[in-house]
């Protein structure tokens, strides 16, 4: 497996993981919606010459600071299991340090991401913005928005989150979540 930064050309063969994955629409819209924002970049794993997943990280506040946001992030189910997904979150990770991103910023699976460095953001003074019912009956919890710090100045960031600040479409999607 190669995980390297999306190109153009892959942007077909990465729709297609995330519609593969989550089996609806929604999460490739989110893509092409933000995919090429300032801010934007998308790590893919392809093993031989397929695309097989796929991490979408993109531009978000935290107060006046400017963050970045992972999700949504997809590995094509017949390749699950393998180590993939944490591959590409890696990447992506080490990707957003080397762009000098304070830090990365996502609502997820708790047990999941802490161990990439995340933490609950209500651990750096900060409310999950899409804390409650979600659509389906789904329920996003407080607990479920993190923040793994990449610079000494993720300490100060506080105020409002705002996936996608400007982006009305976005930010009712919810993108990250």
């Amino acid at each position: 497996m190669n995980v390297r930064l999306e190109e153009p050309a892959d942007r077909p063969a990465a729709l297609e993981v995330e519609r593969a994955v989550f089996g609806s629409d929604e999460e490739p819209a989110i893509v092409e919606t933000i995919g090429d924002e300032e801010g934007s970049f998308a790590p893919v794993a392809e093993e031989g010459d397929e695309i097989v997943g796929h991490v979408q990280f993109s531009r978000a506040r935290v107060g006046d600071s400017a963050v970045t946001a992972l999700g949504p992030v997809g590995v094509r189910p017949d390749r699950q299991g393998r180590g993939i997904g944490s591959g590409l979150i890696r990447a992506g990770l080490e990707e957003a340090d080397r762009r000098g991103e304070v830090a990365a910023i996502l609502i997820g699976d708790p047990t999941f991401h802490t161990r990439f460095g995340f933490a609950p953001g209500s651990a750096f003074g900060l409310r999950n913005p899409f804390a409650g019912m979600g659509e389906g009956g789904f329920t996003i919890g407080e607990e479920h928005f993190m923040l793994a710090p990449l610079a000494e100045a993720a300490s100060e960031l506080s105020s409002a989150v705002r996936w996608h600040p400007g982006n009305p479409t976005v930010e009712a999607r919810g993108v990250g979540a």
